[in-house]
């Protein structure tokens, strides 16, 4: 019914109806939008001007709360008296006695409900559909002295909704008119020349009146332009008839020469016009197109052959059928009946009949094979990786480009040679057994090796793989190796290592701490996390006794007795001088990371032996735990730990000092 309906409307309609339809949509929206967001910034400037009204009168009524001064109070909120949409004041003490209040004899209001009182308590303010209901809190020096609770009135509010919604429809009745106007204006530019138009196609196609349409030449708009292409068309349509009868009746002359032609040859040959059409097709050209030769007849040669490339065959069509370039065994790609097919085309013109000769063989089998072993070879040579290929023997059958300039020898003196001949410096003897077990169980193997190139006389580190490939009818196998060059690889995580480590004792240095610190506190986790802040004792004292060098030893030594003493998880940086930092990770419960401080103190106080000299150090350690919800910044971490350090050392040094209590305790599994 719906169809029906739509299908029987005229165009008119069709043209008038969505057209109004979607003005007074979206206007309606439009308005509804805009109105919906006056309203909602006037309720939140109601909300900012009663605010800053009753801050300013909530900072005078500090000092009459202070002193209980119940009538200077009530004096000071009759300043409220300046706004008439307020309702009532009251002041609330902290036990919620009221301390002084303001009312607008002319106004009652209806107290909040259970819901609106949370929402006044949570978000300091509600709107409910006559009142707007506030609580501002009074402050002295941060401290909430007293709140006050105010009514407002929404009657004004109620006013401009109301005016909004009258300025809406005169605006929408104004709309209306003007879009009943434009839409008259369109009927008399579009819907008369396109009826005329109708009329005419319809007497073409019903009747096979060719007439042309009649409209006023001075106008040059689209339907004009349209009116124009069609008369054009009626034009061509006379010519193109006049042209089909006479090639009709040349095709007929020419039918009975070009079969004779065509039936002689076994390839498939066709017989095309100089518009590409096929005039002719032999019996062989079924076998190739699946169609016989009277199907094929009169169709484009485009058509059957089907190529995938069509705008550069159409090129070459017309080259060879205006004889300027024939097809000279040409391999043209198509869509056959089993996928991708490869054709062979010849083409010869046929002079005194104005037409073309076309020979196509199916050589798709031949030519993808020829392209796929192409395609191996320059894969195989072009390869960034260097490849080789030896024989059941271990003798070298193929190489690459990659490889020959890996091992610094020519392609030819490789050839042929036993593989540890030429890559002896690349393996060891418990590599290779490694590689030998891993081919027999797996066939195949990968890691990584050093290779030695005498000519250059460098040492390239190589990630290979080798994979064994065994022929299942001969029984026979063959070993390929790919070797990468990862030179690149290791020097960047040579100087990764060196930027985030201390280069005297190895430990992980600040940057090292810092990024790791990020990463565990971005991510969620459910863990505690402890920070032991460590700072020597008497530490200078050996530098200024002893000397540098000793110092530096008892720092390596040091760095070594704080790796024993944490644990597996746990890391242990040095930021400076004789300060480190351990971060334990995770925490499930207070002792263990005490102990571990503990442990941390006894050993470093053992005395440490160096060059006959017996040196006696202490520690003082602060820690900070970490909580899950901690959301304290890396610094200001690290500065609380280094504050119970000090803590420490007040306390007569040699122990540790908790910045903060561990709140999350986890259970033990």
């Amino acid at each position: 019914m719906r169809n029906n309906w739509m299908n029987s409307l005229s165009l008119n309609q069709r043209l008038y109806l969505p057209l109004v339809f979607f003005v007074v949509v979206l206007f309606i929206v439009f308005q509804t939008l805009s109105s919906y967001k006056y309203i909602e910034s006037e309720k939140q400037n109601l909300v900012n001007r009663i605010t800053i009204l009753s801050t300013g009168i909530g900072t005078n009524l500090t000092a009459a709360i202070q002193f209980d001064d119940a009538t200077t109070g009530q004096e000071i909120l009759s300043a409220f008296s300046a706004d008439p949409m307020i309702v009532s004041v009251s002041v609330l003490t902290e036990n919620n006695v009221v301390f002084a209040g303001f009312n607008n004899t002319d106004n009652r209001h209806i107290p909040t409900n259970n819901a609106e009182e949370i929402m006044v308590k949570t978000r300091g303010y509600v709107f409910s559909n006559q009142y707007l209901y506030m609580q501002i809190p009074i402050y002295i020096e941060n401290t909430e002295l007293a709140k006050m609770r105010i009514v407002v009135s929404l009657d004004r509010l109620h006013a401009l909704q109301s005016s909004q919604i009258e300025i809406s429809l005169y605006l929408l009745v104004i709309l209306i008119l003007f879009s009943s106007f434009v839409i008259r204006r369109l009927r008399h530019w579009m819907i008369s020349p396109i009826r005329q138009l109708n009329d005419a196609m319809i007497n073409v196609i019903h009747f096979n009146q060719t007439e042309i349409v009649q409209h006023q030449a001075s106008s040059k708009d689209e339907i004009s332009e349209l009116i124009d292409c069609f008369n054009t068309m009626i034009i061509k349509l006379n010519q193109r008839e006049l042209k089909i009868k006479q090639t009709i009746s040349q095709l007929e002359y020419e039918k009975e020469f070009a079969d004779d032609v065509i039936s002689t040859v076994q390839h498939a040959l066709l017989v095309v016009d100089h518009s590409g059409r096929i005039i002719l097709a032999n019996d062989s050209s079924s076998k190739l197109f699946h169609h016989s030769p009277q199907v094929l007849h009169s169709q484009h040669i485009c058509n059957v052959i089907k190529p995938i490339e069509l705008e550069n065959f159409q090129d070459q069509l017309d080259q060879a059928l205006q004889g300027n370039k024939q097809f000279s065994h040409d391999l043209i790609k198509t869509v056959g009946t089993k996928g991708t097919a490869i054709y062979q085309v010849v083409s010869h013109p046929l002079q005194h009949k104005n037409q073309t000769l076309f020979a196509l063989e199916d050589v798709t089998e031949r030519s993808v094979a020829e392209r796929q072993q192409q395609l191996a070879a320059k894969i195989f040579e072009n390869s960034r990786e260097a490849i080789l290929l030896l024989n059941s023997q271990g003798h070298i059958e193929m190489v690459n480009r990659a490889f020959c300039e890996l091992i610094g020898q020519d392609h030819e003196t490789i050839i042929g040679k036993y593989y540890r001949s030429v890559l002896i410096e690349t393996e060891t003897l418990l590599i290779r057994k490694e590689i030998l077990m891993s081919l027999s169980l797996d066939q195949q193997w990968q890691g990584e090796c050093s290779f030695f190139n005498r000519k250059r006389g460098v040492t390239t580190p190589l990630h290979l793989k080798i994979n064994q490939l065994i022929d299942t009818e001969s029984n026979e196998s063959q070993i390929v190796v790919l070797a990468s060059d990862i030179s690149s690889v290791k020097e960047v995580q040579r100087l990764a290592y060196i930027a985030q480590h201390d280069a005297l004792t190895h430990l992980p240095n600040r940057e090292f701490l810092h990024h790791y610190l990020v990463e565990a506190l971005t991510l969620p986790r459910s863990d505690v996390m402890a920070v032991l802040f460590i700072d020597l004792d008497g530490f200078k004292f050996v530098n200024d006794s002893y000397g540098h060098d000793i110092g530096d030893k008892v720092l390596q030594i040091v760095a070594k007795k704080l790796m024993m003493s944490v644990r597996q998880n746990d890391i242990v940086t040095r930021l400076a001088g004789d300060e480190f930092v351990a971060v334990l990770n995770p925490v499930k419960s207070r002792e263990p990371i005490l102990n571990i401080g503990e442990r941390i103190i006894n050993n470093i106080s053992q005395p440490i032996n160096i060059k006959g000299h017996s040196i006696n150090i202490g520690a003082s350690i602060g820690c900070y735990y970490i909580e899950p919800q901690d959301v304290t910044g890396i610094d200001s971490v690290l500065h609380c730990a280094d504050m119970a350090m000090y803590q420490s050392k007040m306390q007569g040094k040699g122990r540790i000092t908790e910045f903060n209590q561990l709140k999350t305790v986890i259970p033990a599994e």
